[in-house]
């Protein structure tokens, strides 16, 4: 047995146990419905209506925040602090998310839950634009700023710090700790499992499938990339947000005009593929439970691909260099829209448009997503190779940084309880490379979907406080008045 095979061995039973005791779903019209997921569409649709469809009337001031052509023009601001601009932190959560998990994740739900993925993957990216707004509303509120002048912030903090009410602050320190726990084993058994596990099958497809040499030497690769994450991690955040912003908005555009390219070879199928997402996306009888799977596969994809509910890019633009918690909020709502309206659509059509999703049996991942980019030119899977590459480096990293916030939370700030981490970070990637997708994508929804428990209920507990934020914003900056017309 090769040491692909024996890793696999000992862990993917390991992971497929875990993720089936955390996905707990309930039958209903022969349909099971994952109650994490169906906490997360609650959450998205609660805060797009208490927040009057920010998503909508509020993407125009984000977009103008984040080319800085809205001036505030106040001292306030003048005392601003903080490690990173909104620019990178929004660059960092952008490659934390549109990545692998569009890339992979998205050609997963079609192999699964058939073209009507697309729409419903469309509706929970909008949605997901409110929730994620509260949550970096609170991530920057809530923050800590540290004697050396670094800042700490994340759920971890605004559970608590905002949580002091009679009864539930007396639980805030339990829940926080806990909070901070799940994010740990998140990124180390899902983020970085699931990166490394796309990476390692698209570089054994284009370098020869089984006659490739890490067909059974995956680990390999594994180990080259965890000691380049490992020299890269140690520069923190400030480090991780130089390489992302120059990286993440490159690859993005490559991506989605690759995409382009993949549906102008394909323009004769366009139209009935327009259809088919349309017509599955409503109709009973589409693919394994009709509607219902579409809808929660759409939504499963998408929330796990944009963090929306998850709290984790609020530990991100809580490091960002302002006082104006409302501002990161606007622009922290790009992201989704970028994630998954736009990268993880683009993957999921191109797989439709190219017919690489008719000849699958069962779940398949970036597999499908290389069949689409071949089906343009035969060059066009390197292209996707050295795209995945960036993304799984630049996901990786941003995911260190939030499992080292989460650790550093629980153990303290000392160097060498960091290095545990970072060690332990860097063998598990070794360890994905070797996995099957199947557990991997299964446990890494798992764990990583599993912090909107303790996530949501501090949200769902402040949101008076993210409206109360949003109101004085509002009024003292005339959003919604002729100045921002």
């Amino acid at each position: 047995m090769n040491l692909d095979a024996l890793i696999d061995s000992l862990l993917s039973p390991i992971a497929d146990k875990i993720s089936g005791i955390i996905f707990y779903s309930v039958n209903i019209g022969g349909v099971k419905v994952e109650l994490l997921v169906a906490l997360l569409i609650f959450a998205a649709v609660f805060f797009t209506l208490r927040t009057k469809f920010i998503c909508f009337w509020g993407f125009k001031h984000a977009l103008k925040l984040i080319q800085n052509k809205y001036e505030h023009n106040d001292t306030y601001e003048k005392k601003k602090r903080g490690e990173v601009s909104s620019f990178q932190a929004l660059s960092a959560t952008i490659s934390a998310s549109a990545g692998i998990g569009n890339v992979a994740g998205s050609a997963a739900a079609v192999s699964i839950g058939g073209p009507g993925v697309i729409f419903w993957m469309m509706v929970a990216g909008i949605l997901s634009m409110a929730l994620k707004f509260s949550e970096v509303v609170l991530g920057v509120k809530y923050r800590k700023i540290n004697k050396d002048n670094t800042v700490s912030g994340g759920p971890m903090y605004y559970i608590l710090r905002g949580l002091k009410g009679k009864h539930i602050k007396h639980f805030a320190p339990y829940l926080a700790k806990g909070y901070a726990l799940f994010a740990v084993f998140a990124m180390i058994g899902g983020w970085n499992l699931f990166q490394i596990n796309a990476m390692t099958t698209q570089i054994t497809e284009v370098t020869g499938g089984e006659n490739s040499f890490f067909y059974n030497n995956g680990w390999c690769l594994g180990l080259i990339v965890a000691c380049i994450t490992w020299f890269t991690i140690i520069g923190g955040i400030k480090a991780i947000g130089k390489f992302t912003s120059r990286v993440t908005p490159l690859m993005c555009t490559l991506y989605v005009i690759s995409g382009l390219i993949i549906c102008i070879m394909n323009i004769g199928r366009f139209p009935h593929a327009i259809h088919l997402v349309l017509s599955e996306a409503f109709s009973p009888s589409a693919v394994n439970g009709g509607i219902f799977v579409c809808l929660l596969w759409g939504f499963r994809r998408a929330m796990f691909a944009n963090e929306a509910g998850l709290g984790t890019a609020s530990i991100a633009f809580s490091a960002v260099n302002t006082n104006k918690p409302v501002v990161q909020g606007f622009i922290a709502m790009i992201q989704p829209f970028v994630d998954t309206v736009i990268v993880g659509a683009t993957t999921a059509f191109i797989v439709v448009v190219s017919g690489a999703y008719l000849n699958v049996d069962g779940l398949a991942g970036i597999e499908l997503t290389s069949k689409a980019f071949a089906s343009a030119f035969p060059f066009f899977p390197i292209l996707l190779t050295v795209m995945v590459t960036c993304f799984v480096m630049s996901t990786m990293l941003c995911g260190s940084y939030y499992g080292t916030s989460s650790w550093q939370f629980l153990f303290g700030h000392a160097k060498w309880k960091l290095r545990i981490f970072q060690v332990i970070y860097c063998v598990f990637i070794v360890a994905g490379s070797a996995m099957n997708f199947k557990s991997i994508i299964n446990l890494s929804d798992a764990v990583t979907l599993f912090l909107a428990v303790p996530n949501l209920i501090a949200v769902f507990a402040l949101s008076g406080v993210v409206m109360r934020e949003l109101d004085k914003y509002c009024l003292k900056y005339n959003i919604l008045g002729k100045e921002d017309e």
